[in-house]
């Protein structure tokens, strides 16, 4: 894969994830405890598979690409 095709994938992966925990007050408020520490659960399941489907191949095709990603969000507070 090329660089920008990775890039376009860690972007993917961070869009996806701040989707997924943006729900996670939501069920909060309004799931009994129990439920709520159940659907939290998931979600954070779903950003593992998101991670190692997007974010750890594109790092592992293009290593040095670690290194941009901090960099960009110490600096811009994004990548």
């Amino acid at each position: 894969m090329n660089i920008e095709l990775a890039r376009t994938m860690v972007r993917t992966a961070f869009d996806a994830n701040r989707t997924l925990q943006a729900i996670l007050p939501a069920l909060k408020a309004g799931l009994p405890e129990a439920d709520y520490r159940a659907s939290a659960h998931d979600l954070a399941v779903a950003v593992d598979h998101v991670n190692t489907a997007l974010l750890a191949r594109a790092i592992a095709a293009h290593p040095g690409l670690e290194a941009e990603i901090e960099t960009a969000i110490r600096e811009q507070g994004r990548f």
